[in-house]
């Protein structure tokens, strides 16, 4: 598999019941296939268009040690446990590129080359080995 771009994905853990803030905790991933293909309709109103992602994140890309987990399982680990550990699942953020911190969603939200996890499947087996997530 040809890899072009790193990753970040922030993976959802729940709210802060004092800030009422989503809580995420973020994973750099390096080596992965990033696909952005953009799509327009034409409405009543006038044109609309929209990125759709595609990525591949293959077994052998480098997620700073952290193992990939599925997301039932991640949702059951505590805080402490859920830092060494990564997961997909809809509803995810994810950035191109090594991405720092924000302090609220909206703020990632604005940065380029973002977007939600929409749909997502784990494709370990066969000779490609790989996970893949559909954003936009």
């Amino acid at each position: 598999m040809i890899t072009n771009a790193d990753l970040t994905i922030y993976n959802k853990r729940g709210v802060n019941k004092k800030t009422a803030r989503t809580i995420y905790l973020k994973t750099q991933i390096r080596g992965v296939n990033f696909y952005t293909k953009q799509v327009t309709n034409v409405f009543d109103q006038g044109l609309k268009s929209a990125d759709l992602y595609q990525i591949r994140i293959p077994l052998s890309a480098d997620t700073q040690g952290k193992q990939y987990i599925d997301a039932d399982l991640y949702k059951k680990l505590s805080d402490e446990e859920a830092v060494h550990y990564w997961t997909i699942n809809n509803g995810d953020l994810f950035g191109k590129g090594l991405l720092e911190d924000f302090e609220k969603e909206s703020e990632f939200l604005k940065q380029q080359y973002t977007g939600k996890v929409l749909s997502f499947s784990d494709n370990r087996r066969g000779s490609l080995q790989h996970w893949k997530i559909g954003g936009t």
